[in-house]
């Protein structure tokens, strides 16, 4: 399928990036607190590390290591998607999932340039080789660094199978084709209001 390139606001993306670090600066004594109470609690919950990293593909294609707040046992199978009522998800996983506190760490993705707080979110690498064989254009999703939200999240969120991250490219398509302050202001509301549901 030929490939329509398009057109890009890098001007805006430049100008978010510095009300971005901005943010992480100002609220810096928010983060940690937050990090603080989540690392105890994985501490004591569970064996194993308090972060879990994992390669996953960001602007231009580029691989960067992503970091969470672990939320699985360190024993679980990590071959297949997270799904609904996950058995490999840990007591104190299941509320930081709940709060998206395990995407917190993900600052610091921010803050070395790979991530932004709104882009198409990157896929775990392993899945990476797949959703470029079945679905046309897949690579056009990196054209733009990768987000902690996104409007596929908002609008789709998870996905589990080729047929729903199908679609979940046509998100980030036209978000990558429409990014503007209002749009990533309304993304942000929305993502806010989907954490209280």
């Amino acid at each position: 399928m030929h490939k329509v390139i398009p057109y890009i606001n890098f001007s805006y993306l430049a100008f978010r990036r510095v009300i971005e670090l901005l943010v992480i600066f100002l609220c810096a004594p928010i983060f940690i607190v937050i990090f603080l109470f989540a690392a105890v609690w994985i501490t004591f919950d569970t064996p194993g590390t308090v972060l879990f990293s994992q390669l996953r593909p960001g602007q231009n294609g580029k691989l960067f290591k992503i970091y969470k707040f672990r939320s699985m046992y360190t024993s679980a199978d990590s071959s297949y998607l997270t799904m609904k009522a996950d058995a490999r998800i840990t007591r104190s996983g299941a509320f930081i999932r709940r709060y998206r506190i395990d995407e917190l760490p993900q600052i610091f993705n921010i803050l070395k340039g790979d991530m932004s707080f709104i882009g198409p979110r990157p896929v775990p690498v392993e899945f990476l080789a797949q959703y470029e064989r079945e679905i046309d254009n897949y690579q056009m999703r990196h054209l733009i660094k990768p987000g902690i939200t996104g409007l596929a999240q908002v609008r789709q969120g998870y996905t589990t199978t080729v047929a729903e991250e199908r679609q979940k490219l046509r998100y980030d398509l036209l978000y990558i084709r429409s990014v503007s302050l209002k749009l990533d202001l309304s993304i942000l509301f929305h993502s806010i209001f989907a954490i209280k549901e």
